[in-house]
């Protein structure tokens, strides 16, 4: 099995995502907190999985780099 790092489309693509989510939830909150909780967490998730993105990029650099010395 070949293994490649999420790509950065895709990393970009989860904190697009996240951001809008929050907002969405900072929106939602003084009219309905339940609609405004689960964003968050959606929120935090998608976050998550860009920021394991960015490790996942940053892991893979520095293997190829020390490879090549």
């Amino acid at each position: 099995m070949i293994y490649e790092p999420m790509s950065r489309r895709l990393v970009i693509s989860f904190t697009l995502i996240g951001v809008v989510l929050a907002v969405a939830g900072l929106i939602a909150r003084p009219a309905n907190i339940t609609v405004a909780v689960i964003l968050f967490l959606l929120a935090v998730a998608v976050l998550g999985l860009a920021g394991y993105g960015v490790l996942d990029r940053l892991v893979d650099r520095r293997k190829r780099s020390r490879r090549r010395n």
